[in-house]
């Protein structure tokens, strides 16, 4: 049985660079590129472990693949890259 820490699912998932967020806040400054994580995919080791049915071990796999997104960020605001 194999298992990944998620830092090294999230190394693997990622597979993309941060956008260049020069002039993509508007005038805001500083404008920098940040990974935006969904809340529902953060969540507690411990929850994760106790329902580690296949089925949804595969979910999860998913969700992290799919609805990681790079944004760009100026004081609280995000801006499309």
């Amino acid at each position: 049985e194999y298992s990944r820490s998620d830092e090294e699912l999230r190394k693997m998932i990622l597979g993309s660079r941060p956008p260049g967020c020069v002039n993509k806040c508007m005038n805001c400054r500083p404008c920098e590129a940040i990974l935006v994580i969904p809340p529902h995919l953060i969540f507690n080791n411990k929850n994760y472990q106790e329902d580690s049915s296949p089925h949804r071990q595969e979910e999860d796999h998913d969700s992290y693949y799919y609805l990681l997104s790079w944004k760009c960020r100026c004081r609280n605001k995000l801006y499309q890259p």
